[in-house]
């Protein structure tokens, strides 16, 4: 076909000709045919070849770029009873953690265009932590404890996020040297939080992102009772009580990780009890990194959003 360009020529002329030569046109097949079959004698290996090549690319970028996904994911937990016993020596003495009722289910949608929807649900029964003959003590009890969350993103949409929290009761008290520092109840609570976005979702990369992106979230907050008892010492008590369970809980996890390290060949390194301010300024340089490393996506998002209350 590309080596007899002069056959479409000669056809198309023919063929815009007047009425008159219409028989002129009619004679000319036999000269067409045996000019087309002398020009197929001609190897036409090059032309396949040129012919050939954008076919193939089309089909290496068809191919490169794949079918469209979708994962479903389905989950669901129902734990009927839940007992943790434990010895904290005298910090906390006997432990007793009992959790009934807990109940999850979920379901998470991904797909290949960024699509994305997840709708998970938390229901809790009653969970209970008692600590008796320790230095810290006290009880804190939650009944009928439900959560309700919902995300969803999709590609030039604004994304939505929806969360709705409901309580029965909770109530607490906290202990201290055998003395009650603290007291409390919470019930018949009820949160919800809803965002609203609205970003430029088009040109993201524009220095004036700040002046195109609002970024709002929406609370509601009831409750029926919300009562709390506190004495003159229950503000320096509470923080000799954070500070004796980060000793306890430090103490304890030396302890375990040097009693690890006698079962295989991880060698034990004690805690350096004084460093060099050059070494903690860089190892507080490392954590703080480590800790901000998601955080420059959500900011630039965020950057100059304002808030209106």
């Amino acid at each position: 076909m590309p080596q007899s360009p002069n056959m479409f020529n000669e056809h198309m002329t023919n063929s815009t000709m007047s009425p008159g030569t219409v028989g002129q046109s009619l004679k000319s097949p036999a000269s067409i045919r045996s000019r087309s079959v002398s020009d197929s004698s001609v190897p036409r290996r090059d032309s396949l070849s040129k012919t050939s090549t954008p076919f193939n690319k089309s089909n290496k970028a068809a191919s490169q770029q794949g079918t469209p996904w979708e994962t479903l994911v389905v989950f669901a937990i129902n734990l009927k009873q839940l007992n943790v016993q434990m010895n904290m020596s005298n910090v906390m003495g006997n432990t007793t953690w009992t959790t009934s009722g807990l109940k999850s289910q979920g379901r998470l949608s991904v797909g290949s265009n960024r699509d994305r929807e997840i709708s998970m649900s938390v229901g809790l029964g009653r969970s209970q932590l008692d600590s008796k003959g320790g230095v810290v003590g006290g009880t804190i009890d939650v009944n009928a404890l439900e959560m309700v969350a919902h995300i969803s993103e999709h590609p030039n949409q604004q994304p939505s996020h929806k969360i709705q929290i409901t309580m029965g009761s909770t109530e607490a008290r906290v202990d201290y040297m055998g003395s009650s520092i603290l007291m409390g109840i919470f019930s018949n609570a009820d949160l919800k939080l809803q965002d609203e976005w609205k970003v430029n979702l088009y040109n993201t990369l524009d220095s004036s992102i700040t002046d195109k992106s609002e970024i709002f979230v929406h609370g509601d907050l009831k409750w029926d009772i919300f009562q709390v008892m506190i004495s003159r010492s229950t503000t320096p008590d509470l923080i000799k009580i954070g500070m004796k369970l980060q000793e306890f809980f430090t103490q304890q996890f030396d302890t375990s990780k040097r009693a690890l390290s006698t079962w295989g060949p991880v060698p034990y390194l004690p805690p350096k009890t004084m460093t060099s301010n050059l070494e903690k300024s860089s190892q507080e340089q490392l954590l703080d990194a480590a800790h901000h490393r998601h955080w420059p996506g959500v900011l630039k998002v965020v950057s100059g959003s304002k808030s209106r209350m």
